[in-house]
């Protein structure tokens, strides 16, 4: 073979290579990876003593405009704070859709454990940065508000 030939074919067959990795890596993790979204729950400490052990912790998203029900919410019983969370396409309440693009995050500490409205007594918080894109790793919400 040509030396002049060679390096520019190691060359192509180098990016190619690349182009198939990534490719496999959108279909094999890429794609599920970004249709995530996690982070960490606190409570503000002046609410911790209005705490229940039989509370349950909801991480909730939505679209940032449209109505406002949600597109994903993430059930955990017995949180401990603070709170570690991952919401995937798993979680996702509408057979088809997913979870891509903007989105708010929000979570609940619910008094009664159904998924719905908040009531009284249930305290929420929201990530400060809402809206935030599918695939952020590192949402921090802090439950400070009493319904």
């Amino acid at each position: 073979m040509n030396k002049k030939l060679a390096v520019p074919l190691i060359f192509v067959g180098i990016v190619l290579l690349a182009g198939v990795a990534a490719w496999q890596g959108i279909l094999h993790g890429g794609k599920e990876a970004a249709g995530s979204i996690a982070g960490t729950v606190t409570i503000d400490p002046s609410l911790v003593a209005k705490m229940a052990p039989t509370d349950i912790l909801f991480v909730i998203v939505r679209r940032p405009s449209g109505p406002p029900r949600p597109l994903a919410a993430l059930r955990i019983e017995h949180p401990k704070f603070p709170q570690h969370f991952e919401v995937t396409n798993a979680d996702v309440i509408t057979q088809g859709s997913e979870l891509r693009g903007m989105v708010a995050i929000i979570a609940r500490l619910d008094k009664d454990g159904s998924a719905g409205p908040a009531q009284p007594g249930d305290i929420e918080g929201e990530f400060a940065k809402n809206p935030t894109m599918v695939g952020a790793k590192d949402i921090e919400i802090v439950l400070n508000r009493v319904k």
